[in-house]
Parts: C-alpha cells; structure tokens; sequence
C-alpha cells in the first residue's frame, strides 16, 4: 500500500467555512443592541439564552467576536452560572447612554428583605417555622 499524496489528502479533507456563519450576524446586531440599549445595567448571560431565536445558540460566541471587533465589554459575576455582560465603549469609543441605573455586578446579597427592601422590621418576627425562628433555636 502507498502512501496518500498531499494532493489526495487536500481534496479529502472537507470544506470549512471562515468564521461565524453568516445567519449569525443578526444575533451579534441584536445582542450589541441590547447591550446600548441596558447601558451600565447590562445584560444578563440567561437572558441571552433564553431567547436562542433573538440571540442564537451560542451568544458568548457572539460577545467574543463583539471584542475581537474592539467593543469593550465587562463580564462580571451574576450568581454561580450567570453573568451580566455590560457595554463599557463601543469599538468607535462611545459609550452607552446612562440613563439606566447601574446595577452592582454581584446582585446577589447577604441582606434580608427587610433591608433590601427598606420596610420596617416587626418587633417579633415569627415564621411558624421551628429553623427559621430566632426564639425556637
């Protein structure tokens, strides 16, 4: 048996395409958009998959060619699995308008809702609960 010739190992080898196929430049329109539109809110990771016909099957693949292209995006920590891409300059170096409220990039906190909220707290707070009752422990 003979060796295969360069020639015949190049014409077997299957076509590849260059980069993202081209279906997927809406998602990475889409995906830019909505990133303007949050400003420093930004845009949690969920949210893009959860909408794979707006934003595509693979979005992170489309917030990486984001930077490659020069837009400055955050990435911060949103809770174990999530995180919350946010515009920071887009690759003509304007950034987003702020008229949206910044979020803190870890939304997740050690307060109760009485703190997170800003209510009142009862005198005597009691859940029925015997594991979750200060008095019962």
């Amino acid at each position: 048996m003979r060796a295969p010739t360069l020639e015949e190992v190049g014409r077997a080898r299957p076509p590849r395409g260059n980069g993202a196929p081209s279906r997927t430049r809406s998602h990475y329109e889409r995906i830019l958009a909505l990133l303007r539109e949050r400003g420093p809110a930004g845009v949690l990771s969920s949210e893009l998959y959860d909408a794979p016909n707006l934003y595509g099957r693979s979005p992170r693949n489309r917030i990486s060619e984001m930077r490659q292209d020069g837009h400055l995006i955050e990435t911060a920590p949103a809770s174990a699995s999530v995180v919350r891409y946010v515009l920071i300059r887009d690759c003509e170096g304007a950034a987003p308008p702020s008229e949206c409220a910044a979020v803190s990039p870890n939304p997740v906190s050690n307060a109760d809702w009485f703190t997170a909220t800003g209510k009142p707290r009862p005198s005597s707070y009691t859940t029925g609960l015997p594991l979750f009752d200060p008095e019962v422990r």
